[in-house]
């Protein structure tokens, strides 16, 4: 089996946590090389996961020939400086979310992936878990059959919570950071309005991005009210669309939920902490078809979304399957942000 050779410029918390620990288990792939400002946490890692090669600079690691593709675990403030030497090199690349701070850059991002021939997959996770891609199985059968009437309602509620899930194993040094090269603030955009913005992409912009993979479509911003706990969305067809942003929030577990409605039948997906390992999400469905309903819960592998992201990721790499989100949609969720940010200064 041919391996896919990959370099990470990045191997902090998210790196090694959300990442880095789901690609070394894969088959048809080897890591060949990291990078990190900080040297002695880089060899620590390469030491403990066995990656022959390790450099400082990402320039270093982009002129080596044996890799294919990057997985660039950055803070996105980062992404604009620093992923078009990565799309020039004409390296496939995972980074995470979300693309980055604003639009306008965002489309100078997707465009240097595509004029470079290379994609741009932008990790949205939440789309490689077993819990939603069994989903949209589920909506594109009732969508064609007609069986349970039109798609009429979609709600995202996603409190604070633990995040984390348990995940440890991480190795760090002392040594001081490395300098982020902050994207540039937008012209016309104040600081306040710019931190708002950095706030909601980092914390929901998730949500924004599974609203379309549920819909299946493009949707827009319609209302958001004063408290900051609703955002109200209708799609390109018309379908009406809620984000539940904090209606509360628990500190022992995560409680993410996507409902989703059609005129004759709902599905319902719980999903896990983020970074939780060997665990998909729990679907369940119900099909007002005969007089008592039923209700089924598919029994799904498991594997956690993370780890199944990595495993998409190198697929698409080899050309087995289309990337989960591209560069080219993520655009899209920058624009809802800034209009979110929009809208409740207008208040």
């Amino acid at each position: 089996m041919k391996k896919v050779k990959i370099g990470f410029i990045g191997c902090g918390f998210m790196g090694q946590l959300a990442h880095l620990k789901n690609y070394v288990g894969l088959d048809d792939c080897e890591i060949v090389a990291i990078c990190d400002t900080k040297r002695k946490q880089a060899e620590m890692v390469a030491a403990k996961y066995g990656i022959p090669k390790v450099y400082t600079d990402h320039r270093e690691l982009l002129a080596n020939p044996d890799i294919e593709a990057v997985v660039a675990a950055q803070h996105f403030d980062n992404h604009f400086n620093l992923l078009p030497d990565i799309l020039n090199a004409k390296k496939y690349l995972l980074t995470e979310k979300p693309l980055c701070i604003y639009p306008d850059n965002g489309r100078v991002l997707a465009k240097c992936a595509e004029d470079n021939g290379v994609f741009h997959m932008v990790a949205y996770h939440k789309r490689s878990d077993p819990a939603s891609e069994y989903t949209a199985g589920i909506i594109e059968k009732w969508k064609k059959s007609g069986e349970m009437g039109k798609m009429k309602y979609v709600r995202i509620t996603m409190p604070p919570g633990d995040w984390i899930g348990g995940a440890k194993g991480a190795n760090f040094s002392d040594e001081p950071c490395g300098a982020i090269k902050s994207e540039p603030l937008k012209p016309g955009i104040s600081e306040e309005t710019h931190q708002k913005t950095v706030a909601f992409v980092n914390y929901y912009i998730h949500q924004v991005n599974f609203l379309r993979y549920v819909f299946g479509e493009d949707y827009k911003l319609t209302f958001v009210d004063k408290s900051g706990v609703i955002l109200t969305v209708e799609s390109d067809s018309g379908i009406c669309g809620i984000i539940e942003m904090a209606p509360y929030e628990t500190t022992h577990d995560w409680q993410e939920k996507v409902f989703i409605a059609f005129e004759k039948g709902w599905i319902n997906i719980d999903l896990p902490a983020p970074l939780i390992s060997q665990q998909a999400g729990k679907v369940t469905i119900f099909e007002n078809n005969t007089p008592a309903g039923i209700y089924t819960i598919p029994r799904l592998p498991n594997i956690s979304a993370m780890s199944n992201q990595a495993a998409n990721f190198i697929k698409a790499v080899k050309g087995e399957k289309k990337v989960p989100c591209g560069s080219d949609e993520a655009v899209k969720d920058l624009e809802i942000a800034l209009d979110y940010v929009k809208y409740i200064e207008n208040f």
